[in-house]
């Protein structure tokens, strides 16, 4: 309650989007699968990784590789 209180979101919100930008600039790296992505961001399932990235910025893992690593709307 406090940290919601302090930052204006929940820990877990904030938790996801500092996991967010970090798998942005591990995605810019080829040589690293999605797969390995989520393994080293701790997420339980490479499908669970791909909802909460794709919650945060509006497309997935792959989508955003593809799309020369920018988020729609951003």
């Amino acid at each position: 309650m406090l940290f919601k209180k302090e930052t204006g979101q929940t820990l877990n919100d904030f938790i996801h989007q500092v996991k967010t930008e970090k798998a942005k600039a591990l995605l810019a790296d080829r040589s690293k699968s999605i797969l390995q992505i989520s393994d080293y961001l701790g997420y339980s399932s490479p499908s669970h990784f791909s909802r909460v990235f794709h919650a945060y910025c509006g497309v997935t893992p792959a989508g955003y590789r593809k799309r020369d690593r920018s988020c729609p709307g951003q």
